[in-house]
């Protein structure tokens, strides 16, 4: 595949460039767009109207799309949020789609939704596949997307459940999957995860997060680890045919939730994108 990636013409957190042009500087490369309602709201203002502004906006160039709007996503913890129940989950995605139409953004399917899967019991299990399988099928249907289902990363599932999880939902419009999203494993170690899982699904081409993992892991801490450093920027230059793109699936700077210091998931927090880009020799 080859993508032509956006980097979006507008200050993504205000004032930040000119204010602190250090943590600015990450906002010089290509970074995703996240789409889902927040812990305490009953759903997502505009979305169709923001969702066209931002692919209007990008045109010609490729932006990356997160839905990330699964009921009871992230099982309560930092990222806590989504829709309020099954109905309304359909309805976000059918808006979503529809606004996407025939155009081809990128889009990474419900981040860590299939691993949490195996934290729920078996009946809750069941209907979490159930309602990822019908949301896939009318993104897939009613739009031009490239989608990428989530799959959690390295250090989480052994690449036979990865795969197995994959091929509960998809479909055959469904272009890959995505690992080491929002995670610090290296591109190697994702690499060679990654192809494994490919064994055991059709879905096999894959995209991987490579938005904080410059330094690789912290030991299994993936909450707001300190000594990080940005990864390689968006490119489909990854030396191996089934790997269609490097990406900066979560946005760095952003907090994985309060933990070791840091503000509620999804916030910008200035000393944390300072030191991710002070830890990067390249930028």
């Amino acid at each position: 595949m080859e993508y032509k990636f956006w980097v979006n013409d507008f200050d993504r957190v205000k004032n930040h460039k000119s204010k602190f042009p250090q943590a600015g500087k990450i906002f010089n490369y290509p970074v995703s767009f996240w789409f889902g309602v927040r812990k305490g709201k009953k759903k997502f203002q505009n979305l169709e109207n923001r969702v066209r502004r931002l692919l209007n906006r990008a045109a010609p160039a490729t932006p990356v799309l997160v839905m990330y709007n699964l009921p009871d996503r992230d099982l309560g913890h930092h990222s806590k949020g989504g829709a309020v129940n099954e109905l309304r989950y359909l309805d976000f995605i059918t808006q979503f789609a529809d606004a996407i139409g025939d155009q081809s953004p990128i889009v990474i399917f419900e981040p860590d939704a299939l691993p949490h899967s195996t934290l729920m019991n078996d009946a809750d299990a069941q209907s979490r596949f159930t309602l990822m399988r019908a949301g896939l099928d009318i993104l897939t249907s009613r739009s031009n997307s490239i989608v990428y289902v989530d799959i959690g990363h390295s250090n989480w599932l052994d690449p036979e459940t990865a795969g197995m999880l994959i091929n509960k939902i998809s479909n055959k419009r469904v272009r890959g999957f995505s690992v080491n999203v929002s995670n610090y494993r290296t591109t190697k170690e994702s690499m060679k995860w990654a192809l494994e899982v490919g064994e055991h699904t059709e879905n096999k081409f894959f995209v991987i997060d490579t938005s904080r993992n410059g330094n690789g892991p912290y030991g299994n801490d993936w909450c707001n680890p300190p000594g990080r450093a940005l990864g390689t920027p968006a490119t489909t230059e990854t030396d191996h045919e089934l790997c269609d793109a490097y990406l900066w699936i979560k946005i760095p700077g952003e907090s994985d939730g309060t933990c070791n210091g840091g503000p509620p998931a999804g916030k910008f927090w200035v000393s944390y994108a300072r030191d991710l880009v002070k830890n990067t020799p390249w930028i």
